[in-house]
């Protein structure tokens, strides 16, 4: 599989993943819902930049090996943002 294959294969999963997240959401009541909207947000913006970045063929490989990439991803950008920010992710 060529590089352009494995990154519109990486986002087709991601795509599915975050339709999967998003229904489970659906089902939640409204406070729940409500504490899980900046993940949500930010899991779209993984997959929507998803769709325009080009991975190397071991970056997407890599991710395509998770059973779950964008949750990989998102919690990726959280603990970056937490050193960013000086927060212990313990606090959270």
């Amino acid at each position: 599989m060529n590089t352009n294959n494995l990154n519109t294969a990486l986002y087709e999963k991601m795509a599915t993943e975050q339709e999967r997240y998003r229904n489970w959401l659906k089902r939640q009541p409204p406070e729940e819902i409500l504490h899980h909207t900046y993940e949500y947000t930010v899991r779209e913006d993984i997959v929507m930049a998803m769709e325009e970045l080009e991975l190397t063929e071991a970056q997407a490989q890599a991710l395509l090996a998770s059973p779950a990439p964008l949750a990989d991803v998102y919690r990726h950008f959280e603990k970056a943002g937490d050193r960013l920010h000086g927060c212990d992710p313990g606090q959270h």
